[in-house]
């Protein structure tokens, strides 16, 4: 309470201290009708702004409908004898928007005692406490006590607590699923004020706005299931707009926002407040539709906190009357916290701008380089005590490792520096770092995994209807497909047995029919990045070329290694704008033994040294460049990975056959997913790792013979095997992935992303994931 504001408790004794300083006082009686406030704050100022204002808060008193509470106020010593007392009232606690506002002026003499009686209108019908809206309150509906500010929402088509909202978390309207009835169903509200799902397949609305309400006037559907863009109710009174709807915020706009048919309602329009600087006038609505109030534009005045006679210059405050108490009328001072700091003021080592012309510590020598750790630069800086250190003038991010290079790292691995490593990203939001398509909202594949790191798989329709699978893609079942690549944006080539050859060009839904084009038993197929001509490599030193929609197919000249018969095949762009192909196979005159062939526009170029038996190659460029095989069957099988090394123009052996668990099985495919990362696959489930160092052991789906291999990462593998099956590694588990339909083996896998795989093998089979 205001020391000079006092309850009227003995009021002659305390207006005789008033008479006493000779000042003069009010007797203020505050009479109420038509409720009862909660609490009710006086106020008395000098009406010309002379000094601070006083204020005091008090209960209601009386009945429920009506009541009075005097106070005595006194006149300060500096006031004039013009005195402008109000009155708010107060639902519950003397704080937000008051009920209702009245204010008055008085004139004070010194020596004597005016009286003055403020009378506050409003209406509590129900008598619950809350003033109903048309009179300034928050009570929704003053007829009955069951409706009010705080009270408990029941599901009645009702606002019981008064938030501007019927109804809300029952989710009324909103689809749910009847039992044992074919349609659908909405949830409604029963005489229990409880929600219930009741069949709706009658009408649905249009929702043209999407905030859930259907159209009011408009035509409705009757339907079992809902309509896209139909609800299941008729709440909403404008469906061209998103922000009109039956609950909705009322606005101060002169519109109906909530749909109850009165524009504007509730917001106290025209009644009594108070502006800027204390300032009365009335509310009105404002530009943004809230409510404002019109008071007339004061005075601009400037705190002067640290009292240096410098006023802040981002502090002003608007003031009805002559200049307040601690407020100067100039804005010039750049720090008002500290006394030391105004523009009269010595400079000092302290970091601060003492003088206020713009430059700190000026004549300090402050701001020359350093460095202060985390390999972030820095500049000296001043201390408390008149000393230095050195600041970092770039603070240190959290960086991440992103193993799988889609600039999304590992959240849990972040590494504090200015100038992160090889490998590191700015972004921590990776669910599953070995998968490149997975990361935090990245688009959703069909592909049985959550790409969006959202918790829910192949969410958002993105996969076909019935969940996808494989679908074939091939109007023969004669075929031996023995290999499939990829090549433009859905290009593919496939090739196999008996001269077989398809193509199906980038933007084409069918594939085209080159079958004895190329005469040749194929074992392996590449598209040269730079040409776009497909290279088949197969028995007998074959080696041929055919364009994507040629007539016939190219034979060049045999390679040099004329006693190969090719396996595989792998092209890739060369820094000069070539390319270049490396062949793999194994040797007609010694089974035992393989070679690999390169070929470039310069000619071929044999490894110098024989290897063991190849049956697949694949490479990103020459520093990552593998051929897998081994020993044939019945001749001591042994694994084998070789790799080339460009400085000895030659392929030297990986050890990789002492590694337990893979001793004596031939690999049947390699796939290289970037510098750091490869996998070789073979017989009896063989799974290799390659970490960009070192080949290790990798779990296994089955003890089948695994004969292709793709991947994206460490979480995103593909195997197909022999007895027709396709594996999914996630990081964690083998799955094996929906049935490929018929038997024997599935020879070859290729993809471009996990929802565009294709595999191919015995009996026509080319089956292409998801559809």
């Amino acid at each position: 309470m205001s020391p000079r504001l006092v309850l009227l408790v003995g009021l002659l004794a305390l207006l005789g201290t008033g008479c006493r300083n000779n000042e003069g006082a009010v007797k203020l009686t505050v009479s109420y009708s038509g409720f009862k406030p909660g609490c009710i704050r006086v106020g008395v100022r000098d009406a010309q702004g002379a000094g601070e204002p006083r204020t005091t808060e008090l209960p209601g008193k009386g009945e429920p409908r009506s009541g009075s509470v005097t106070v005595a106020a006194f006149r300060e010593s500096g006031w004039g004898t013009t005195l402008l007392v109000t009155a708010e009232a107060f639902e519950t606690e003397c704080s937000g928007t008051p009920v209702t506002i009245k204010a008055e002026e008085v004139a004070v003499n010194p020596g004597e005692v005016a009286a003055k009686e403020l009378r506050l209108e409003a209406t509590d019908a129900d008598e619950d406490g809350y003033v109903s809206m048309a009179t300034g309150g928050t009570d929704c509906d003053d007829t009955g006590r069951e409706q009010h500010p705080g009270a408990q929402e029941l599901c009645n088509d009702r606002d019981d607590n008064c938030d501007g909202r019927k109804d809300e978390t029952f989710e009324v309207g909103q689809m749910c699923d009847v039992p044992d009835n074919g349609c659908k169903g909405a949830w409604t509200c029963n005489p229990q004020g409880a929600r219930a799902c009741v069949a709706r397949p009658g009408q649905w609305r249009k929702d043209a706005d999407n905030d859930g309400q259907g159209d009011k006037v408009g035509m409705g559907l009757t339907s079992c299931t809902q309509p896209l863009g139909y609800v299941a109710n008729d709440l909403d009174c404008d469906d061209t707009n998103p922000q009109r709807f039956s609950g909705a915020p009322e606005l101060c706009n002169a519109v109906d926002d909530n749909c109850d048919g009165v524009p504007d309602d509730g917001l106290q329009l025209n009644a009594d407040c108070t502006g800027e600087g204390s300032c009365m006038g009335k509310r009105v609505c404002g530009t943004d539709g809230g409510v404002i109030c019109n008071n007339p534009k004061p005075a601009m005045l400037y705190a002067d906190n640290d009292s240096d006679t410098y006023g802040t210059a981002d502090a002003g405050v608007m003031n009805c009357g002559p200049t307040r108490a601690g407020y100067v009328a100039n804005s010039t001072d750049c720090d008002d916290t500290r006394a030391q700091v105004n523009p009269a003021a010595r400079e000092i080592c302290d970091s601060l701008d003492n003088n206020c012309d713009g430059t700190q510590d000026e004549g300090y020598s402050v701001g020359t380089a350093c460095s202060p750790g985390y390999n972030c630069p820095g500049t000296t800086a001043c201390v408390a005590d008149g000393g230095t250190q050195c600041a970092f003038t770039t603070m240190p991010s959290n960086y991440y490792p992103d193993e799988d290079l889609d600039n999304h790292g590992k959240p849990d691995a972040g590494v504090l520096t200015c100038t992160p490593d090889a490998g590191y990203v700015p972004l921590g939001d990776d669910c599953d770092d070995g998968n490149p398509f997975t990361y935090a909202n990245a688009p959703e594949l069909c592909d049985q995994v959550d790409n969006n790191c959202q918790g829910t798989v192949d969410e958002g329709g993105v996969c076909p209807a019935g969940g996808g699978g494989w679908v074939s893609q091939s109007t023969t079942t004669s075929e031996n497909w023995r290999s499939v690549t990829l090549w433009g944006a859905g290009g593919v080539w496939v090739t196999g047995s008996g001269n077989a050859l398809r193509s199906r060009p980038p933007g084409e839904t069918t594939f085209r029919n080159f079958d004895g084009h190329c005469a040749g038993d194929w074992y392996g197929i590449s598209v040269d990045p730079v040409y776009k001509y497909a290279v088949l490599v197969g028995q007998g030193t074959a080696v041929a070329y055919h364009g994507p929609t040629d007539a016939a197919c190219i034979t060049p000249s045999a390679p040099a290694a004329a006693d190969t018969h090719a396996r595989g095949v792998t092209i890739f762009s060369l820094a000069d704008g070539s390319t270049e192909a490396h062949i793999a196979g194994i040797s007609m005159s010694n089974s035992d033994r393989g070679r690999v062939v390169s070929r470039t526009l310069g000619g071929d170029r044999a490894n110098p040294n024989d290897v063991g038996p190849l049956m697949d190659v694949h490479g990103l460029s020459r520093d990552a460049l593998f051929a897998v095989g081994g020993y044939l069957p019945g001749k001591g099988s042994t694994p084998r990975v070789y790799r080339f090394h460009q400085a000895d123009n030659d392929w030297k052996t990986e050890n990789v056959q002492d590694i337990s668990g893979v001793v004596g099985e031939q690999l049947r495919g390699v796939w290289v997913v970037n510098s750091k990362l490869a996998y070789a696959v073979g017989n009896k489930g063989s799974v290799l790792m390659w970490n960009g160092s070192t080949w290790s052991k990798h779990s296994a789906p089955s003890g089948d013979d695994l004969l292709s291999v793709v991947a994206f990462g460490k979480s995103s593998i593909y195997v197909s095997t022999d007895n027709g099956k396709v594996f999914r590694y996630n990081g964690s588990t083998w799955t094996a992935m929906p049935a490929t339909g018929g038997g024997g083996a599935l020879n070859d896998i290729a993809a471009s992303r996990p929802d565009d795989i294709w595999v191919v093998g015995s009996g026509g089979r080319l089956l292409h994931w998801p559809q």
